[in-house]
């Protein structure tokens, strides 16, 4: 008798109902799956790591590695179709699984992999930017320091020629001063030169007198003619007298002369008392001069010793300076003078000159 098909049905169900699926086989698909995660993070991972040695071997500069933090999931889900509603499909009876036969594994796409892949790219640009701007920087200091150097060239430059200038001014105010000092030492020569002719002469002169004095004396008065007078002595009365009053330094620096007054120098001053009796016996009986008051440059050195007398009053004509010359070395033959000084302590000059008014008197 064969069965019904109530009676298969009831058969089929029951052998559905006994069918269960292992438990090792879900373990398996569990397994599997976190298999395939991990080794599909381990590749981003390493790619990344790759990504990150290439650029820094091929990279000439040093470049910070910037942390930058997970972007968060994107929270939008994917859209899901609606189908329409179509009649329900006929129940088809479904085969019994054999114990041999596995479940298909279906692995869903992760939504991780697009981030991952934008967080390179956004890392890889900001490495850009900042390398970018890191040799921006470094050419800006570059240039700073060029700049620097080229202005302490200048100042270099400028300190060298301001020293090569005070050096030729150096130099210069050295030839001056070698010019000046012999300048001097010519004048100093001439003036005992000067002084040697003089004295040579009065002593000449003196010798003179002395030897016709002998032979007036032994002479008688003949005729009508009276015996002469005896030529005045030193100790004698009468004779010349000589007053002078120094000059200021202010009247003094206004006056032109060849040997102008350095500046800040204070002038020789005479030692002792303004006046003096002139004993030469040529000067007073030779030299006829008048109750005058003339304009006289002293030449002082630095020891305070005078050296000679030059007359340098316009009023004196030229042909009778040598009388008033001769009669201003007597009188200042011999004074003593404090000689020209620096306040600063610096040398003054060997030869300096004062002028003086002297005055002519007589007694």
């Amino acid at each position: 008798m064969t069965p019904s098909v109530a009676d298969q049905t009831s058969t089929l169900a029951k052998d559905w109902r006994r069918h269960t699926d292992p438990p090792g086989l879900w373990v398996a698909v569990v397994i599997g799956s976190l298999s395939l995660h991990l080794i599909a993070f381990w590749l981003i991972l390493s790619y990344q790591s790759s990504l990150l040695r290439r650029q820094q071997s091929q990279a000439a500069i040093p470049i910070e590695i910037v942390e930058i933090a997970p972007q968060p999931k994107s929270t939008i889900k994917p859209r899901v179709k609606v189908q329409p509603a179509t009649s329900p499909p006929k129940s088809v009876p479904s085969k019994p699984l054999s114990s041999n036969q596995k479940l298909p594994v279906t692995t869903k796409p992760t939504a991780t992999n697009t981030e991952e892949k934008n967080a390179v790219a956004i890392a890889q640009q900001r490495q850009q930017e900042l390398a970018v701007q890191k040799q921006r920087e470094l050419a800006a200091q570059q240039r700073q320091q060029e700049l620097a150097a080229q202005k302490q060239r200048e100042l270099a430059a400028q300190q060298r020629q301001q020293q090569l200038a005070a050096q030729k001014q150096r130099e210069l105010a050295a030839q001056q001063r070698q010019q000046e000092l012999a300048a001097q030492k010519q004048r100093e020569l001439a003036a005992q030169q000067r002084q040697q002719q003089l004295a040579e002469q009065q002593r000449q002169r003196e010798l003179a007198e002395q030897q016709r004095q002998p032979e007036l004396a032994s002479q008688s008065p003949q005729g009508g003619q009276e015996k002469l007078p005896p030529p005045p002595t030193p100790h004698s009365s009468g004779g010349l007298f000589a007053r002078w009053v120094p000059l200021s330094e202010a009247e003094q620096r206004g006056i032109p002369s060849r040997s102008p007054i350095p500046e800040d120098l204070k002038l020789a001053e005479h030692i002792g008392t303004n006046e003096k009796k002139v004993e030469s016996i040529y000067i007073n009986s030779n030299l006829d001069l008048p109750v005058v008051e003339f304009l006289v440059s002293l030449v002082i050195d630095n020891t305070g010793k005078f050296i000679e007398a030059d007359v340098i009053d316009p009023a004196i004509p030229k042909a009778q300076r040598s009388d008033y010359e001769q009669y201003a070395n007597d009188v200042f033959q011999g004074e003593k003078f404090q000689p020209a000084y620096y306040p600063d302590g610096r040398t003054p000059p060997e030869l300096t000159n004062r002028f003086v008014r002297l005055r002519i008197e007589r007694q």
